[in-house]
């Protein structure tokens, strides 16, 4: 009978190895698929138990802890990391600055992008356009939309396989902190036309070309989002608007002009904006409602009845509360004493200009729209005028912008009183 050949045993050490990086591999396989996995923290410590110098595994247990809502046990598990300054310094920086920015901690969010700029002399041109994000919500707009428009430059020279991805990233940065129209339309050009199958840049191009008085261009591309989802509810309510252009204007009952004249196109715009970040008047007033000062409460009158407020200019506002007893303006905490107007009120005042239109010399514009809104009980008043924008009208005075809408100035409420402000940062101070 022949001698059995030896057989080679496993190296153990080898078995090891292959047993740590099938681990390893797992972990981030499920993180892929399901984020939250419960097995991720128990294969993620295995791992660091046997292979303690395999640290980027720490930032994969951060990253799951963010998923499961554990911002605080991700935020340490990072800081610890950074402090060991090995050869995962880097990537746990960048972690870490990316969950501070989705956790709203923007400060933090720009010292750390200006710590991955300062470590990393081949830097990234994301680590420019996340500067670029972290400058303008924290209010240097201006500064942070420039390093926005540098990184896009920088992908050009230097990642041009990913060039179309850097200009849809700067055009959703520009939409995500507010940037106007004006700015964000010719971005969003770009974007669409190297990308034309993102739904979201096509659906806030067309509402673009509607603040630019362009409904044929919109209707163009609310017509492609549409066909590819007919249950895009932002979409639909664009090509709604678009359609209000162009169906009078083919009948040759209105002009274009006739629309920038009431500015329509802006607030399609802003109808957009409240749609997509949540920022319309009924959000508003529900985040009024949980930070309202006690005193101003009491001051506010009981709703409207459904039916009348619907008869009303303000159906929103005076379903929540038909005006504020007089005198008590100062109780909103503005510079001036501004107070709710009742639907009573704003009916006696639009009966009295009409039949005495000389005595209210700056009510009497031929086809002007405005509603009364709030008024100092002095003979000032706070109207929604040309776009849906809030002005101040007061005797021998020229109207004054004050807010972009009432939303907007009760948005400014909110954040006085203490309450979030989910306004995109850019429209916080126009």
């Amino acid at each position: 009978m022949p001698p059995t050949p030896d057989v080679p045993r496993p190296d153990p050490v080898d078995l090891e190895r292959e047993a740590i990086e099938r681990d390893r591999d797992l972990a981030w396989e499920l993180y892929e698929a399901q984020p939250e996995h419960p097995r991720i923290a128990e294969l993620t410590r295995g791992v660091l138990s046997r292979a303690p110098e395999l640290t980027g595994m720490i930032i994969l247990l951060a990253m799951h802890r963010e998923a499961c809502g554990e911002v605080e046990l991700a935020r340490r598990l990072l800081q610890d990391l950074i402090g060991r300054r090995d050869r995962q310094l880097l990537n746990a920086l960048r972690r870490l600055r990316d969950l501070e920015q989705s956790d709203q901690n923007y400060a933090e969010a720009l010292r750390l992008a200006d710590i991955v700029l300062r470590e990393d002399p081949e830097a990234t041109w994301v680590d420019l356009m996340d500067r670029g994000s972290a400058l303008a919500f924290v209010e240097h707009l201006e500064e942070g939309w420039r390093q926005i428009d540098d990184a896009v430059a920088t992908c050009a020279r230097t990642d041009p396989d990913r060039y179309p991805d850097a200009l849809g990233q700067r055009a959703t940065r520009l939409l995500a902190t507010g940037a106007p129209p004006e700015r964000f339309l010719p971005a969003a050009e770009e974007a669409v036309a190297a990308d034309p199958s993102e739904p979201l840049l096509t659906t806030t191009l067309a509402y673009a070309y509607l603040y630019d008085y362009r409904p044929d261009r919109a209707a163009e591309l609310l017509g492609r989002v549409l066909r590819e989802d007919p249950t895009d509810g932002v979409a639909q309510g664009g090509m709604i608007v678009a359609h209000g252009f162009l169906d009078p204007i083919e009948r040759g009952d209105a002009t274009i002009e006739d629309f920038r004249a009431v500015g329509m196109g802006e607030m399609a715009w802003r109808r957009m904006r409240d749609v997509i970040f949540g920022t319309g008047l009924d959000e508003a007033l529900a985040a009024l409602d949980a930070v309202l000062p006690a005193d101003l409460a009491a001051s506010l009158r009981p709703p409207l009845d459904p039916a009348a407020a619907r008869e009303s200019g303000e159906e929103t506002l005076l379903a929540w509360h038909d005006g504020q007893e007089p005198g008590t303006g100062a109780r909103w905490g503005t510079d001036e004493p501004f107070r709710l107007m009742s639907a009573r009120e704003v009916g006696e005042m639009d009966d009295a200009i009409e039949l005495d239109p000389a005595a209210w010399p700056q009510w009497d514009s031929e086809g002007e729209y405005y509603t009364q809104v709030l008024t100092d009980d002095a003979g000032a008043y706070l109207i929604e005028g040309w776009g849906g924008r809030l002005y101040r009208r007061g005797p021998g005075t020229a109207d004054v912008e004050v807010a972009l809408s009432l939303a907007d100035w009760l948005w400014g409420r909110v954040a006085a009183f203490g309450g979030d402000d989910r306004r995109p940062v850019g429209y916080r101070h126009r």
